[in-house]
């Protein structure tokens, strides 16, 4: 008698499990393909980029330690395999389009900047961007303690010509995201 509700309670724990995992998530996606022939993935460590010699207002300092971690995965177009850029370009954008990612910037045909959360408390910041030519990359950004205005504050400084000196090894994604970043 005892082995029912025990069941019973492994069954609730299993469907509890089940359902809070989101299958449908940019986080499944990159982990998904991190692997798989055409796209490249990788987790930038922020030290890297802080240990270039950068010298960073309190603000700029501020942005980068809300930062939990970067992870970037780059997918480069086989012009033998255009449907399969289509397809998973099409499963980034769907994946993008539900309400939970709410958009911030609009790159146009290029890509777009989307966030997870609340403007005082983002949980992630999505860049995407694509070139028919090139391919597609996606760049989630984890935060602890981000907010918009630590992001913007990242994001100017990204345009300014004194960061242009830092060196990332990000294969493709350099020059993928090149011609959206330039003024």
């Amino acid at each position: 008698m005892k082995t029912v509700p025990s069941i019973l309670v492994l069954m609730l724990v299993i469907i509890g499990i089940s359902s809070c995992s989101d299958k449908n998530s940019l986080h499944n996606y990159i982990l998904d393909n991190a692997e798989k022939i055409g796209f490249s993935s990788s987790t930038i460590p922020i030290s890297s980029i802080k240990g270039q010699g950068l010298e960073l207002t309190e603000k700029q300092e501020e942005a980068f330690n809300a930062i939990e971690r970067v992870n970037v995965l780059v997918y480069q177009v086989n012009q033998e395999k255009k449907e399969e850029f289509t397809a998973e370009k099409a499963k980034i954008k769907s994946i993008l389009k539900q309400s939970k990612y709410e958009e911030l910037v609009n790159l146009g045909s290029k890509g777009l900047i989307k966030f997870v959360g609340e403007e005082e408390a983002i949980d992630e910041i999505v860049i995407f961007v694509a070139n028919k030519e090139m391919g597609f990359a996606v760049t989630r950004i984890v935060g602890d303690d981000m907010t918009m205005n630590k992001f913007m504050e990242l994001y100017q400084m990204a345009s300014q010509d004194n960061f242009s000196g830092v060196k990332l090894n990000l294969g493709g994604l350099t020059d993928l995201v090149a011609p959206i970043s330039t003024k």
